[in-house]
């Protein structure tokens, strides 16, 4: 994987790889529409399998992105990915809500992060080969981007989303360890060591 890549990934990979399933299912602030650290991991995971199909359709074409981006666009492109700032507050779209999954420890999805960011990055090395500088696929905020952006990209939206997950884990870790002491707390005392 491309270093600019795996330095981030890897922050996010090491902070959900000690969490139990059971930890990796726990919503912060239930009811707030937040989410648990395998929802965070599960985003991320969309945004790499979009990314890799959006590579896909291009090089199926084989050739590079013609359109050219609009002005909201340029805009947003130099705000994220040339200044390194991410709007917070801002929605995700409903095809990177994470809705459906199979409940995974944190062990398996700094497995499944991973997996899915080095499959994304294949392809983005295959795209650069093929079309060089040019624009390689179109990201539905930032207009077409070329490789390097992809890559920054991804870079910042793991960044952007590791606070999320350190607190999605502390609030998991804190009701899973608050549950183990009030069950010690409501045992007989001769069973209380």
């Amino acid at each position: 994987m491309h270093p600019v890549l795996r330095v981030e990934l890897e922050r996010l990979a090491e902070e959900v790889r000690g969490i139990s399933l059971e930890e990796a299912q726990v919503h912060p602030q239930p009811g707030q529409g937040r989410w648990c650290p395998q929802q965070v991991i599960e985003h991320l995971v969309l945004s790499y399998k979009l990314t890799t199909e959006e590579l896909q359709r291009q090089l199926a074409k084989g050739q590079p992105s013609k359109r050219r981006r609009g002005l909201l666009e340029i805009f947003l492109r130099l705000q994220t990915i040339g200044l390194g700032v991410m709007p917070h507050g801002i929605p995700s779209t409903p095809r990177l809500k994470p809705r459906t999954f199979e409940p995974l420890s944190g062990a398996q999805l700094a497995e499944r992060l991973m997996e899915k960011a080095e499959e994304m990055d294949v392809l983005l090395a295959v795209a650069r080969r093929k079309f060089g500088i040019q624009p390689c696929a179109e990201h539905p905020f930032y207009g077409p981007l070329r490789v390097d952006e992809w890559r920054r990209y991804h870079a910042l939206h793991g960044r952007h989303h590791l606070k999320q997950l350190q607190q999605a884990i502390k609030f998991a870790q804190g009701q899973h360890s608050g549950e183990i002491s009030l069950k010690s707390l409501k045992q007989p005392r001769a069973q209380r060591s």
